[in-house]
């Protein structure tokens, strides 16, 4: 007998993992499919930032900003592990496109905007502190501002969005490629690879949160003529550079010669990251990469604020994302709008939503209009709980999470603790509890007590070691190629046990 659902949703990107959470607090039934691995495209390669946007006020996307700075004081209460503020420098150089005024000006608009509770307002810094930054140059130099945003792990607020979202009923799983969606005359027979094995399940309603790939979900569709809105896909290309002395831990807002935005942002106190680039793509089935041309780009921007020489042999890592942006006929990728649209096809009872567009910072809102989008459809369901409801491993403060790293096991190095809350936030008590029980779990592989490449696969569904290496954290930065490799090793062990 087929299963029955309320809800699928196809897609486990941010967007798909909002809606899967929300709607399971609302006691929906729902199931997920993620073709992947959670957050394997653009969710796991943004620039990293919950902000408003600043950049937007210049294409009057004043309620985008608005409902992003409004978001961004929301994450920050529900997931303090993973969002936390950044203070911004901006520099303003003679010549520049934008003076200190304008700026300054867009700056007052945005702390309008954000209603802001959390975070302090912008500012200017005051000349004599100018020698105290390090590396910015100082000649040309007219001005320096400053204003709050947030940092956050994009692939890891993606994961336990999905985690929170199955701790309230929902069936998540990746790895399950939707094949065929066959429209029904009281909603969907949706059919998936679990395995090997085909699976069909039934749904009143599906949501296609297939980000860059939601035309080609679309093309799934049998049964019914279901419209489609055209994306643009627009390549965003990042680089990671070592940290020089002194350590910095703000980062910076630059404006380049062609009025583009560049972020250099501090990661780990070890490396800097610098971003993002607008370049069109073409196919989203065509693995974004970081050209040479865009390399160089971010350089050169790079070399026109700071006096720190680098060249391409100094890059230690590079990664680019696809945004899927709503076709709006602007030609300049820079300007095409981050707003997001919802596309619905209704079928009978039930029916088809698609999500065009959209960023990582409005996530949650997103997930609240989908839900008033299949309220209006009929769907019987909760109020709205997601504003005031911490995220999986969301519970504890900032303060609680530093006192709960000294806490643990001496056998787990202290700087690996800190790492652990701050990845995995209140979790991090199941790690503690698992080396209890199992004591031999703390053997480290490479640099990784064996304890969290067990989670990762038990609970999070890490089923390589790029999973867990590269989306469930970032600790492949911290390693070196033995470490890796050892990683790897690990994973093929558990896949065969036999061995060859």
């Amino acid at each position: 007998m087929t299963e029955r659902f309320d809800l699928v949703v196809i897609g486990g990107g941010i967007n798909g993992a909002a809606v899967a959470r929300d709607a399971a607090g609302r006691g929906l039934s729902v199931l997920l499919a993620e073709a992947n691995d959670y957050a394997g495209a653009t969710s796991s390669a943004s620039s990293k930032l919950i902000h408003g946007g600043i950049r937007y006020l210049e294409q009057y996307e004043f309620r985008l900003v608005r409902e992003s700075l409004r978001e961004r004081e929301t994450l920050m209460a529900i997931a303090p592990h993973l969002v936390f503020p950044l203070e911004f420098l901006v520099p303003i150089t003679q010549g520049q496109p934008r003076p200190a005024w304008m700026v300054r000006l867009g700056l007052f608009l945005y702390d309008v905007l954000s209603g802001r509770r959390l975070l302090a307002k912008s500012g200017r810094v005051p000349r004599p502190e100018w020698n105290r930054v390090p590396r910015l140059k100082q000649e040309r130099l007219k001005a320096i501002l400053h204003y709050p945003d947030c940092w956050t792990d994009d692939a890891r607020l993606t994961l336990e969005t999905l985690l929170d979202a199955r701790k309230r009923g929902a069936d998540i799983r990746n790895y399950r490629p939707v094949t065929r969606i066959a429209a029904k005359t009281d909603g969907f027979d949706v059919t998936y690879r679990e395995d090997g094995r085909p699976v069909t399940v039934h749904a009143r309603f599906v949501v296609n949160a297939g980000g860059p790939f939601a035309t080609d979900v679309m093309r799934k569709v049998e049964g019914m003529a279901a419209p489609a809105r055209k994306l643009r896909l627009v390549r965003g290309s990042h680089i990671v550079l070592p940290m020089p002395a002194p350590v910095e831990h703000r980062a910076f807002t630059l404006q380049n010669d062609d009025k583009r935005v560049v972020f250099v942002i501090p990661w780990m106190e070890r490396f800097l990251i610098v971003g993002t680039t607008d370049v069109p793509h073409e196919e989203a089935a065509a693995k974004p990469r970081c050209t040479d041309a865009e390399r160089d780009y971010l350089l050169d921007c790079y070399h026109r604020f700071f006096d720190h020489r680098v060249g391409p042999e100094d890059v230690l890592w590079s990664w680019s994302g696809i945004r899927p942006l709503v076709d709006d006929g602007e030609d300049n990728p820079s300007k095409v709008t981050r707003e997001y649209e919802l596309v619905t096809a209704r079928r009978g009872k039930g029916a088809l939503v698609s999500i065009y567009g959209g960023k990582i910072t409005t996530h949650r809102k997103l997930g609240e209009l989908v839900m008033a989008e299949l309220r209006g459809l009929g769907a019987d369901m909760g109020p709205s709980w997601t504003r005031e409801s911490p995220i999986h491993g969301g519970e504890m403060s900032r303060e609680a999470l530093a006192a709960l790293a000294e806490q643990g096991p001496e056998e787990i190095p202290l700087e690996t603790r800190r790492r652990w809350v701050f990845t995995y936030g209140a979790e991090t008590r199941t790690l503690y509890e698992m080396l209890r029980q199992e004591p031999a779990l703390a053997r480290p592989i490479g640099i990784v007590p064996e304890a969290e490449l067990v989670h990762a696969v038990t609970v999070e569904d890490a089923r390589t070691a790029e999973d867990f290496l590269y989306r469930r954290t970032k600790v492949f930065m911290l390693m070196d190629q033995d470490g890796i490799d050892a990683v790897n090793a690990w994973f093929a062990q558990r896949r065969n046990p036999a061995g060859p």
